[in-house]
């Protein structure tokens, strides 16, 4: 259960001074939760190299299937993410021919519609180019900056730009589709319960009882509405290769949850409530 694990890198320091809210996680962490994989962790990480560095190294350390790191990836000199994945795997630097084919499509068409003042490829430029040796590369369609693509061990690392708009453009065309192909081998199912009334200390006994008798669900609360509109809601979620199995696992934890929540218990047909598979 929840083999293939992701651990998202967000560069940017103008989130972790507040004046940006990250956009980036919450798209990519929503969209690949449809398709069965678990996000161990969200990390914003300083622009500073060290740091840059460090987070990598951690994140290849725990082997999780996919590490996506967003930002860090233009024409400045801090844009330092190619250079950190490099220092972070003992890989060389080296200009890769596609991707600076695709920067000069890139400044061609920004020159075209006026967005910079010329197309030439100065040495700020051709730094995009340069990545960890090895590297698949892509082609940035709305901004410069090519998408980067590495295989570290059992580890495949994405290093997307942070503009929001680009990134989002990347993930649907080049990142969902290998981690689709690599995706788990299981069905993803999940229960919803309301519970109206009462604070969340005084459902954590039935919580943590059933989270015990039920070690294949996986429990998730969110309180919803104010004063006497607030409601608790509580998921239950699960995985399994069986679609049959899958719904027996929901069925007996929903009804157990409900029972000791003085619930009315609900009865369902036999097909599973997946979400991805």
């Amino acid at each position: 259960m929840f083999d293939k694990s992701v651990i998202i890198l967000v560069v940017s320091r103008e989130i972790l001074e507040g004046s940006v809210v990250d956009r980036n996680a919450a798209f990519i962490a929503n969209r690949i939760d449809d398709i069965g994989y678990r996000v161990r962790t969200i990390q914003v990480v300083d622009r500073v190299e060290g740091e840059m560095v460090a987070a990598l190294k951690w994140a290849l350390d725990q082997k999780p299937t996919f590490v996506l790191m967003t930002g860090g990836m233009g024409p400045n000199w801090d844009d330092n993410s190619r250079a950190c994945l490099a220092q972070a795997t003992g890989l060389p630097l080296a200009e890769d021919g596609k991707a600076l084919e695709y920067i000069a499509n890139s400044y061609r068409r920004q020159f075209a519609k006026e967005v910079v003042a010329d197309a030439e490829l100065n040495d700020s430029r051709r730094g995009m180019a340069k990545v960890p040796k090895g590297s698949i590369c892509y082609e940035n369609t709305v901004g410069t900056a090519p998408a980067v693509q590495l295989r570290v061990g059992s580890t495949t690392v994405f290093l997307l730009p942070g503009v929001p708009a680009e990134m989002q453009r990347f993930f649907a065309s080049n990142v969902m589709p290998v981690m689709s192909a690599e995706g788990p081998d299981t069905v993803r199912g999940e229960r919803q319960i309301d519970y109206h009334g009462h604070d969340e200390s005084s459902i954590s006994r039935a919580l943590s009882d059933v989270a015990k008798k039920h070690p294949l669900v996986s429990i998730r609360t969110r309180v919803q509405g104010i004063d006497h509109s607030r409601a608790i809601r509580i998921m239950l979620v699960s995985e399994h290769q069986d679609a049959v199995a899958l719904n027996d696992l929901l069925d007996r934890a929903e009804n157990d949850m409900r029972d000791r929540l003085g619930l009315e218990l609900q009865t369902r047909p036999t097909d599973a409530s997946t979400v991805g598979d």
